[in-house]
């Protein structure tokens, strides 16, 4: 039994269905349940400090234990012994917090409980991604490590709505996109047989997505945050069931992210695995991401005001319904130096399976640049790749005649090379774009992607039935959300290319489904 301060909002929430959670996750290969405690560092053992498990909330004995650990100067945050339900806890510099294998923390299930130990004052930014606060966060802090084996776990089932359908367990026949009447018409999610509205109909969203009346839930922005620290180390560690992003590493240096494993349910919206945002200098490799959102994402948003760069993702499985790997959306500032590689991205047990594999996106004024994917696997993800440069212009910034010097003009994409790539299952085909706008005068203006190599890539399609609904023009995709899915169809089912310059396509083969009736690659105003 747990005190009135543990009930949810909502206590009708919180079931779980079969397909929800992937039940074939590999701890033993990324988890040692053999870690030893840090030797040499004082232990602030939670128990001393009055944490039960199970029968109460521990938020006092939790955040007693952390603040004592760091008036001490440092040392370890011990959690052992079982399971302790928490509200919103902190975590401080010098301070290793060891989650031994036989235990977890629980996010309360009462959003009040969670939200009341965050302090705004706590360098908190105005910015829509952080406006919630989180479960366990620090923030301006140094020498920060996460380990132990056990589990942060978010009970992420009871702060969204039940879905509309049941996850999917069984293949569909025919593979169909929305029409771009039918998105500009808003009718994008709900769109009757197209993939997009198929999966779109299993997710759980805290919004009333369908105008139905109801309420738009509260739940903590992120699970774990850590926002502005330097020399961050998680590693043997399990995140589960993120009631929103899992892990955000927003604004740090220095940070190591290795022998991770995310088990979310893949159906609670807006679970991304892994968000680095405007960070420099951080290493992810060796992790297992299952997640309902991007499972590895990289972000620079407004809010950080620098550059981010440095950032190496390597050994990694991802299996989630969106986009494996993505850099971009909220990117208002550059990104440079990715390198992502010898990663496999899949789907094995629910459809229709990933949306895309590789995202690489400028939507709101982002110059991004010097961005390598290589020694990739995918198996039932639906578009390879998808590579875009729109001006969507997130922050509305105004007007200016100096092209690039406003995210009204969008930013820009340049030197992306994907190389070594394998993809099986593929249902949609990749594209990459970017756009022609105009002067207010109706002078044109070209925005091209630039230095793009895709060189040893073999895609082999599901050979199902598919719908194909080809408009008389292609419209230039200038403002919306990018998502592979939501151009409508394209007269290619391999590679679509447009406004590109330097575009480098080398050993490219592509198995379309036997009644395919498209060309494998369309270069459409590309230029050498």
């Amino acid at each position: 039994m747990y005190r009135p301060e543990d009930i949810p909002t909502y206590p009708d929430l919180g079931r779980v269905y079969p397909g929800d959670y992937y039940d074939a996750l590999p701890f033993d290969a990324y988890i040692s349940s053999t870690q030893p405690l840090p030797s040499g560092e004082k232990v602030f053992d939670s128990r001393n400090f009055g944490a039960v498990p199970d029968d109460k909330l521990n938020t006092q004995a939790f955040q007693q234990a952390a603040d004592a650990c760091r008036d001490a100067g440092g040392g370890t945050v011990l959690v052992s012994g079982g399971s302790y339900r928490m509200g919103g806890v902190r975590l401080y510099s010098n301070t290793t917090l060891f989650i031994a294998p036989d235990s977890a923390i629980i996010a309360s299930r009462n959003v009040d409980e969670l939200l009341r130990h965050f302090r705004p004052d706590d360098q908190q930014r105005n910015d829509e991604e952080s406006s919630g606060g989180a479960f366990l966060y620090a923030c301006g802090e140094e020498n920060i490590v996460i380990t132990g084996g056990g589990r942060i776990s978010g009970s992420g089932e009871w702060f969204v709505y039940e879905p509309r359908k049941t996850p999917a367990l069984e293949p569909f026949d025919v593979t169909m996109l929305p029409t771009r009447e039918e998105i500009k018409a808003q009718q994008i999610n709900t769109v009757p047989g197209s993939v997009r509205t198929f999966y779109r109909d299993r997710i759980r969203y805290a919004e009333d997505k369908y105008n139905e009346g109801k309420p738009v839930l509260r739940r903590p922005s992120f699970m774990v945050w850590l926002l502005q620290c330097k020399n961050v180390r998680l590693e043997n560690i399990i995140l589960h069931n993120a009631m929103c992003w899992t892990l955000h590493v927003d604004c740090c240096d220095d940070v190591t992210i290795r022998d991770l494993v995310i088990d979310d349910n893949r159906h609670v919206a807006n679970t991304d695995g892994i968000d680095l945002s405007g960070c420099r200098h951080a290493l992810v490799e060796h992790c297992f991401v299952s997640c309902a959102d991007d499972g590895l994402c990289l972000k620079n948003p407004v809010s950080t005001r620098r550059t981010m760069e440095d950032i190496v993702i390597r050994n990694c499985t991802v299996l989630t319904v969106m986009n494996a790997f993505k850099l971009g959306t909220g990117t208002r500032y550059d990104v440079r130096g990715v390198l992502v590689e010898n990663c496999h991205f899949c789907m094995p047990d629910i459809y229709p399976g990933t949306v895309s594999g590789i995202a690489v996106e400028s939507c709101d004024g982002s110059h991004i640049s010097d961005v390598t994917v290589r020694n990739i696997t995918m198996d039932k993800v639906l578009c390879p790749v998808y590579i875009l440069l729109n001006q969507r212009n997130e922050t509305r910034e105004p007007y200016t005649a100096q092209i690039g010097k406003s995210a009204w003009w969008g930013g820009s994409l340049s030197g992306v090379t994907i190389e070594n790539i394998r993809a099986t299952d593929v249902e949609l085909p990749s594209i990459i774009t970017g756009f022609v706008t105009s002067h207010p005068d109706g002078t044109p203006v070209r925005r091209a992607v630039s230095n793009i190599t895709l060189r040893n890539i073999d895609v082999i399609y599901r050979d199902n039935k598919e719908v194909i609904r080809l408009p008389e023009t292609f419209d230039e995709f200038l403002v919306e959300y990018p998502e592979s899915n939501a151009h409508g169809d394209v007269d290619a089912c391999g590679f679509w290319v447009r406004h590109a310059d330097r575009v480098r396509l080398e050993n490219i083969h592509v198995t379309p489904r036997s009644c395919n009736t498209r060309e494998a690659i369309r270069l459409l105003d590309v230029q050498a």
